[in-house]
């Protein structure tokens, strides 16, 4: 058996991403789902614009603050300790309100862990 302990923190920032993320999968030797920790202060976006993926399933679990997610068919409120969960080809829009009060912190899981699967939507199209 093998073990791994990551404390997110430890880990280096994605770059160019509209929140702070953190890759967690890889330096815990996962190799069958992508986890990533995204912390967003009030008017940050969770990880991307409008989008939605082609093969991933990808849910978020809320651990601090409240998650806001926008889809084609109506808008969530997710609150510490809950889920939301996409499905492929589900577009979504995960971020948190300008005018919201704290910063949010919210674990992705997706699956299958794919790079570059992730589609741009445009809701007024």
């Amino acid at each position: 058996m093998e073990y791994t302990h990551v404390d997110p923190d430890d880990l280096e920032p994605v770059a160019d991403r509209p929140c702070d993320m953190r890759r967690v999968s890889e330096p815990t030797g996962l190799e069958h789902v992508a986890i990533n920790r995204f912390r967003a202060e009030p008017g940050e976006q969770v990880p991307l614009a409008y989008h939605y993926h082609e093969t991933q399933e990808e849910a978020f679990f809320v651990c601090s603050g409240t998650l806001r997610v926008e889809t084609p068919e109506g808008e969530f409120t997710v609150p510490e300790g809950s889920l939301f969960s996409a499905r492929p080809k589900a577009p979504h829009r995960a971020y948190n309100p300008a005018d919201a009060e704290s910063t949010v912190e919210v674990i992705a899981i997706g699956a299958p862990p794919v790079d570059g699967d992730a589609v741009h939507y445009d809701p007024d199209e």
